[in-house]
């Protein structure tokens, strides 16, 4: 999946960009590691009681221009749909103060 301007979330209806403001230790500063290629990626488990194995990836090129966001199994492999899931109130909640965090902290910019 390549980078784009703008990303999404399967289900939510927010979109987010790369904050002109982001710089390399922004990012460093709120999670985000450098992959081998350059880019930066942030993860974080989504657990709770009623769901196991659900992972948030957010990554931004290494030009800080472009973004990726999914939510995927605890391989990797496939995305999933949070809105879709049974009890999944505690997850979105968990994303959105994620994201939330990142739009405060200027690392990502919510598009309207």
């Amino acid at each position: 999946m390549a980078f784009a301007k703008t990303a999404v979330l399967k289900g939510f209806d927010r979109t987010f960009s790369v904050s002109p403001e982001c710089k390399p230790y922004t990012l460093r500063d709120n999670g985000f590691s450098e992959t081998k290629g350059g880019n930066f990626q942030y993860k974080r488990s989504l657990d709770t009681e009623h769901r196991n194995g659900l992972v948030l990836k957010v990554t931004v090129d290494k030009e800080l221009t472009g973004v990726k966001i999914s939510t995927v199994n605890n391989k990797g492999l496939s995305a999933v749909d949070v809105t879709k899931l049974e009890n999944n109130a505690m997850v979105l909640e968990k994303i959105n103060f994620i994201f939330d965090g990142f739009v405060d902290r200027s690392v990502l910019l919510e598009v309207k």
